[in-house]
């Protein structure tokens, strides 16, 4: 599924050189329970359902390649315990792995605006720091890929089926994560090949600061991009429970 959020302007996306903004940790336990409820609802439903609730889970953390990653983990446990009360289980597994690849997706392009964002602030951050988060953009889809195969790996009959078919079908014919990952790395490493040479100090103390305040901004570009999606998902199940 494209996603429609592709115009930067309608985004707002932090000035690079504010502070880290304040995030809370990220509530996998709550994060798994949702999932798992979600899968009970209306299956036409349950991929925009999931990808909110994944996007919210984001978006209350730093976003990095770790968070990400516990993040989707999560959102595959959550759906896996859900799939005995789904009204089709195999059915709705697919569609909650469909809604984790698009939420995956989005997140790539909050990254890729807040790179975008740092490139353009020539010296708020470092190039070995852009080159750092580029590299965790780059293996987005891989990771994806291998947390699916994990969730089949410790899961057993028709869960188990589907995750593996789930993850062979996004290694051979791509993922939306992956076609946004694609398209966002191109443009991003360009742009980073072409920075002037920033002459920062590249200290560990540098780079941690750096990966904090990329990941805070981060957070706050998907925090935006999740509320522009929010309303269209409530007004879709409203409609549906009416119907």
């Amino acid at each position: 599924m494209d996603n429609p959020n592709n115009d930067r302007e309608a985004i707002d996306v932090p000035a690079v050189d504010a502070r880290p903004i304040t995030v809370e940790a990220i509530d996998l336990e709550k994060l798994e329970k949702e999932v798992s409820s979600a899968l009970a609802d209306d299956p036409a439903l349950i991929a925009d359902e999931v990808r909110s609730i994944t996007l919210r889970a984001l978006s209350s953390g730093e976003l990095d390649r770790e968070a990400i990653t516990r993040v989707a983990r999560a959102v595959i446990t959550g759906a896996t315990r859900g799939v005995d009360g789904a009204q089709d289980g195999r059915r709705a597994l697919k569609e909650a792995m469909e809604g984790l690849d698009e939420a995956l997706a989005t997140a790539a392009q909050a990254t890729q605006l807040t790179l975008q964002e740092a490139i353009n602030h020539v010296g708020a951050v470092s190039r070995q720091s852009l080159r750092a988060r580029l590299d965790d953009l780059r293996v987005l889809e891989s990771m994806f890929v291998d947390t699916l195969r994990q969730g089949a790996g410790n899961a057993a009959g028709i869960v188990r089926s589907t995750l593996e078919e789930l993850a062979e079908h996004a290694q051979a014919s791509g993922s939306a994560v992956g076609r946004r990952v694609q398209e966002s790395v191109e443009e991003l490493e360009q742009a980073v090949s072409g920075m002037v040479v920033d002459g920062l100090e590249t200290t560990s103390e540098v780079l941690r600061r750096d990966a904090a305040l990329l990941a805070s901004l981060g957070s706050g570009v998907l925090k935006g991009i999740s509320e522009r999606l929010r309303p269209a998902v409530k007004t879709e199940k409203e409609a549906s429970k009416e119907s």
